[in-house]
């Protein structure tokens, strides 16, 4: 007898959308294959938005809830400290969405994302990202990078969640060996670095699905 079906929402940005990626390569895609290979009756819903923040996020989500998910991903912050929003916004936005998905029910795996305060001036020597590559945001400094960095774990202590540090963490840094995880940019995984990151995610999330 077939199990019930387990509805999973993956709400996040441009990492859990799968920029640069097709569909069937995009980390959802990929969760929901490991999922079933780990025996789960899974659909993966793709809630991921390219460029988006956490305050930009929680307004989509009345549309996550509507899905009727029993479980969620939330994976937000990345744009966060690019664009330099400010923390206290940035952690609100977390904690009303983490709330508003508690209250209906989801469980939740937080995967949270970890500056360093060479983000902007690491690019600087490159001549081929001169001029591409903004200002670092006033309020980026050595506090706000220890600030945020210390958010998604805070948040994940205070609800008694489960946490995956960095999203990026299972593929290690983007090393000439290991340039196969990754796409052009060093950020975003490519289909082999998706396929990594949702064997992670599975087995993060398996204990939290019935």
């Amino acid at each position: 007898m077939t199990p019930p079906r387990i509805t999973i929402a993956a709400y996040g940005d441009s990492l859990v959308e799968g920029w640069g990626l097709a569909p069937a390569d995009a980390l959802p895609a990929q969760l929901e294959a490991a999922l079933i290979r780990a025996g789960k009756n899974a659909r993966v819903l793709n809630f991921g938005v390219a460029g988006e923040t956490a305050p930009e996020g929680l307004l989509r989500l009345p549309e996550v809830l509507a899905a009727l998910p029993q479980a969620a991903i939330l994976e937000f912050g990345a744009n966060d400290c690019y664009q330099g929003v400010p923390v206290e916004e940035t952690e609100k936005a977390l904690s009303d969405m983490v709330h508003g998905l508690l209250g209906a029910g989801v469980a939740v795996l937080v995967a949270g994302w970890r500056t360093r305060e060479d983000l902007f001036s690491r690019y600087a020597d490159d001549p081929m990202l001169a001029g591409m590559i903004p200002l670092a945001p006033p309020l980026f400094n050595a506090d706000y990078v220890r600030r945020f960095n210390e958010l998604h774990p805070a948040l994940a202590e205070r609800h008694g969640l489960p946490l995956i540090a960095h999203i990026l963490d299972p593929l290690g840094e983007p090393l000439p060996g290991q340039a196969s995880h990754f796409q052009a940019d060093g950020v975003h995984p490519s289909a082999t670095g998706a396929r990594i990151l949702a064997e992670a995610l599975a087995k993060a999330l398996l204990p939290l699905l019935p």
